[in-house]
């Protein structure tokens, strides 16, 4: 057996990827994608046939990307979606813009768009998550959507502030970036993985619903040590990873900090790591949208 069979016996995998080649010989649980991975797909050339489908066959003249209006990048996204979600299992993380990610009212408006254009291409409103980043906006403008029926999915969770945030509003699901936490906590122990495990034993010991994905890893022994969460989420490179790795391996037990010590010390900079993953999401977002105006004027 190889290490990706051991792994989704224990917990379901969603695919970071919108490569559609990748997702249909898989049929993975669930998928989270953003515009750099669409970018990334668009350019390996997995969607030729459907894009030139797709461009031949739509308004170019209508706005490319406002926040309020549906937009031609809204089109392809829920055109990109619907090609995709016959071969995922449960649920696509659909994220919107970054820009929008401090504007409760956008956040609102850029939502319901989405869920009406999955409605128009046929996709039932129960597989689809809005991911958005969870500033105080983000929740609160997820919290909303959920007493319309809207689910969400919270990213960028760095501390357990956020987290409980979240929990209170009820909230589907929250991805904590296990990778960048440990990245700039330097420890003896797994400082991205212990604070996942601080945020199930709070939900544990409080009985809350919201699910946990945990996201963003560096290695596999982070993945390894995270399978009790519901769902984990992994780029193309991992899943070759887990895909190539027979199981004679020995995983790490380790030790979990005290919460204090989280809260304490994550508190100090997760606002700048929020800050600089939107950052990060609006740079990719920017790219897909500047090779959208070059296939429109190109097709």
């Amino acid at each position: 057996m190889n290490l990706f069979n051991f792994v989704k016996k224990k917990i379901k995998i969603s695919i970071d990827s919108a490569d559609l080649n990748l997702i249909k010989k898989y049929n993975f649980d669930s998928l989270t994608s953003n515009p750099s991975l669409i970018l990334l797909s668009f350019l390996n050339n997995s969607y030729n046939k459907i894009l030139k489908f797709f461009f031949k066959n739509n308004n170019k003249k209508i706005l490319l990307d406002p926040d309020t209006e549906i937009s031609f990048y809204d089109y392809l996204l829920i055109f990109v979606v619907c090609n995709l979600i016959k071969f995922i299992k449960d649920k696509i993380s659909i994220e919107i813009p970054a820009r929008i990610s401090y504007n409760y009212n956008k956040i609102i408006i850029y939502s319901q768009k989405i869920l009406f254009l999955c409605d128009q291409f046929g996709i039932n409103k129960n597989r689809i998550l809005i991911k958005i980043p969870a500033t105080d906006s983000g929740i609160k403008a997820a919290s909303k959507l959920k007493l319309s029926g809207i689910e969400c999915n919270l990213t960028l969770i760095f501390d357990l502030n956020q987290v409980k945030k979240c929990f209170d509003n009820e909230i589907y699901i929250i991805s904590p970036f296990v990778g960048r936490i440990s990245d700039i906590i330097n420890c003896n122990f797994d400082s991205g993985v212990n604070f996942v495990k601080n945020i199930y034993n709070y939900k544990k010991n409080y009985n809350y619903k919201t699910k946990i994905m945990a996201a963003s890893f560096r290695n596999l022994n982070q993945i390894l040590n995270l399978l009790f969460c519901d769902y984990i989420t992994i780029s193309p490179i991992y899943f070759e990873k887990l895909l190539n790795k027979k199981i004679n391996f020995n995983i790490n037990d380790f030790q979990i900090f005290k919460i204090n010590f989280n809260l304490n010390f994550l508190n100090l900079i997760s606002s700048k790591l929020l800050i600089n993953g939107i950052i990060q999401f609006e740079k990719d977002h920017n790219s897909l949208i500047k090779l959208i105006y070059f296939l429109i004027n190109n097709f």
